[in-house]
């Protein structure tokens, strides 16, 4: 902890200093404010170095001192006060991650950006008051030892905002340990969460520890819960609830200290056979619940997202402009696959771009078979992203009928019959078939048949 001299009581609300802080966003506006090497005060007076447009705001609110590489905050005896994470201060340091809230300004502290990894809270990125509200609880539970449940689709970002939560925490410098539920074989699960002992079954040549011991006053962070057995479930429980484990093939138990952050990406379903959680072990890990919207219901944050995207890629691939149209062809995408699909899209775009993205960088169109009429053996659409909708058999979710049916109309059109489309989709065909009658598509009638010359 650097030295002060101030007079003020110095309150260390968060002295972990594990980058320093180089730009204050507000996280209403968006707007950053770089932190450079010099004194900056701040209020609403047109005097200050910055200047807040807030009546809540001091005419001179609080000072901002670089100083050893870290970045403080000294309250100005100011009407409303000074915070620091919720937390009213006098003096305080703030780190990458946490949040200055002056009157009814709140600015989020962010880290090294161009070049450097960013850290913390720094990295999500969006101004959506949803997607707000769960980042002000995340931040508002790092400083705890709660268990948190992270409920989101694939690619919302959970495994971002555990390690924000992390690296928040007065854990920030022991172990995170993250782990895909989803990934283990079962008859394994037991070995990867809690350890084997040597010749505890084949295979087990030496001894080795479980995750939760090599997380060990760290933070372990269990991805995709849901998809963890029932029976498995209850072993998962108890160590949680005595904090003690037992190695596969062992006869002691040996404690561990862990914060426990778990996601899935099932909301529902609580008890089923599959993708669920046990009612007992549900209310165990989500002593606090994070729900993370999808991108489609915070598109408000696209084009915010976009450009800060960019910018990281910018670092190895050189700066790229996008074109109006690009812009709009990703505003008109559903983006199934979140923020994750849409960095991959601009990576895509970047890649295939040398100056200025266009849309059909973004999103290339699939070959087409230089003979349509042909019934195709195999052509791109067989590994078309729809066809895990179109092989199930329980009712589509209505966000993706529209993408289904154009999928299903477009084969058609370019095949011509219901088994030709049916090949091209990699699908049977009476599945096929009962998802056209079901979307309504018309279905082309079979041609009859030839009849030979001197058939009676």
């Amino acid at each position: 902890m650097p030295r002060h001299d101030d007079p003020l009581t110095l309150d260390r609300t968060d002295v972990r200093s594990l980058a320093p802080v180089v730009a204050l966003r507000n996280r209403s506006t968006g707007k950053e404010i770089t932190i450079g090497d010099r004194r900056l005060v701040v209020g609403k007076s047109a005097s200050c170095d910055v200047v807040l447009d807030d009546p809540c705001v001091s005419r001179v609110h609080c000072v901002l001192e670089p100083r050893d590489g870290a970045l403080f905050v000294r309250d100005k005896r100011s009407r409303n006060g000074t915070y620091v994470n919720d937390r009213r201060v006098d003096c305080g340091e703030l780190a990458p991650g946490a949040e200055l809230g002056l009157g009814s300004t709140r600015l989020l502290a962010l880290g090294p950006r161009s070049g450097e990894a960013r850290g913390g809270f720094a990295r999500l990125v969006g101004r959506d008051p949803a997607f707000l509200a769960a980042i002000d609880q995340a931040q508002r539970i790092a400083l705890t030892d709660v268990s948190v449940l992270i409920v989101g689709e694939t690619g919302t970002g959970k495994e971002l905002v555990a390690q924000a939560i992390h690296e928040a925490s007065p854990r920030a410098r022991r172990p995170f340990v993250a782990v895909n539920c989803g990934a283990f074989p079962q008859e394994l699960i037991g070995s990867e969460l809690f350890g084997h002992e040597r010749g505890a079954f084949t295979g087990a040549a030496s001894e080795r520890d479980g995750v939760f011991v090599q997380a060990d006053r760290g933070t372990l962070f269990l991805d995709e819960l849901g998809e963890l057995p029932l029976s498995q479930q209850p072993h998962l429980l108890r160590a949680l609830e005595t904090r003690r484990v037992r190695r596969v093939g062992g006869a002691v138990e040996r404690g561990f200290d862990v914060r426990l952050i778990c996601a899935t990406n099932r909301v529902n379903g609580l008890g089923s056979e599959r993708g669920a959680l046990r009612v007992d072990l549900y209310h165990r890990v989500a002593t606090v619940l994070i729900p993370l919207p999808p991108l489609r219901a915070r598109l408000s944050d696209l084009e915010l997202l976009t450009d800060d995207l960019l910018e990281d890629l910018a670092v190895e691939h050189g700066p790229r402009g996008l074109s109006t149209a690009a812009r709009r062809a990703l505003r008109d995408h559903r983006w199934p696959g979140n923020v994750r699909e849409l960095r991959q899209t601009l990576t895509r775009g970047v890649a295939l771009s040398a100056d200025v993205i266009e849309p059909w960088h973004l999103f290339p169109a699939p070959p087409r078979s230089p003979t349509p009429v042909e019934t195709p053996t195999l052509t791109a659409l067989a590994d078309h992203p729809l066809r895990g909708l179109l092989l199930d058999a329980s009712p589509l979710v209505p966000r993706y009928d529209s993408m289904v049916r154009d999928a299903m109309t477009d084969a058609l059109a370019r095949y011509g019959s219901v088994r030709a489309a049916a090949d091209a989709l990699g699908i049977p065909r009476s599945t096929f078939s009962d998802r056209a009658r079901r979307l309504g598509l018309p279905i082309p009638k079979p041609c009859p048949p030839r009849r030979r010359e001197g058939a009676t």
